[in-house]
């Protein structure tokens, strides 16, 4: 199932252009290991694909492994330069013997696998090694004909413009280190933010629930273009980056 579910997502990428304001793409996939698996063999497995698989394809950036806060899912994410060197990498995974180490430890009923454009990018720092938290919000945004009463539709323009202004209180908030938003071609968005620690995560969360008191500030324009039935939300370790 999971491979005939990435073979469509490598098909359907040929010849699609990137939405973003550069080339970055984001390879994002969710999943869960299978019952008994030991955290141990899963870092031992994401580092041989590492060091055995990733090297054969061009256009690589950076990796980041995170666990779930307190839940049961994992996060294997890569940026990419290019749409095609995604493509290369994700047509071979699954049938290569160098993939195997990660691939068998995971279960194939609880992944989700896609790929994102960037569409903003704000950092101050690197993205911290073995001990940093990260955000990971993905949604739609409101669309015409939504059933509730008081979201009004908006625009991937008008949300970039809300996302800038909500972005200048995040940046001067201690412990933030990077930003990016993503979006896929069929129209989900991944708000991704990097902390020095949970603690920073959770005061920054704390000063923009009490930001969105007032239904002018910058926190409450930004939330009120997504639509709440599609938000997910997804607080993450980080394991490794490499």
């Amino acid at each position: 199932m999971v491979r005939k579910f990435v073979a469509t997502i490598v098909f359907a990428l040929m010849g699609q252009a990137a939405l973003a304001d550069d080339n970055t793409i984001l390879e994002i996939a969710w999943f869960k290991l299978l019952p008994g698996t030991e955290e141990v063999r899963m870092l031992d497995g994401a580092q041989h694909v590492q060091d055995r698989f990733l090297p054969r394809f061009d256009g690589r950036i950076y990796r980041e492994l995170m666990a779930e806060d307190g839940g049961d899912y994992w996060i294997d994410s890569i940026h990419w330069r290019s749409v095609g060197d995604f493509a290369k990498a994700a047509a071979e995974i699954l049938t290569d013997p160098d993939g195997a180490p990660i691939m068998e430890l995971i279960d194939p009923s609880t992944m989700a696998w896609f790929h994102a454009d960037r569409m903003r990018h704000w950092q101050v720092s690197n993205v911290p090694q073995g001990d940093g938290f990260t955000e990971i919000h993905v949604f739609r945004l409101v669309a015409p004909g939504s059933e509730i009463e008081f979201l009004m539709p908006t625009t991937d323009e008008a949300f970039l413009e809300a996302a800038e202004r909500v972005q200048q209180s995040l940046g001067e908030m201690s412990g933030f280190v990077d930003r990016e938003l993503f979006r896929t071609t069929d129209g989900w968005w991944v708000d991704m933010v990097h902390w020095q620690s949970r603690e920073a995560a959770e005061a920054a969360q704390m000063a923009m629930m009490a930001d969105m008191a007032d239904p002018e500030s910058a926190a409450m324009r930004f939330l009120v273009q997504i639509d709440p039935k599609s938000l997910k939300t997804f607080k993450m370790n980080q394991k490794r980056v490499w």
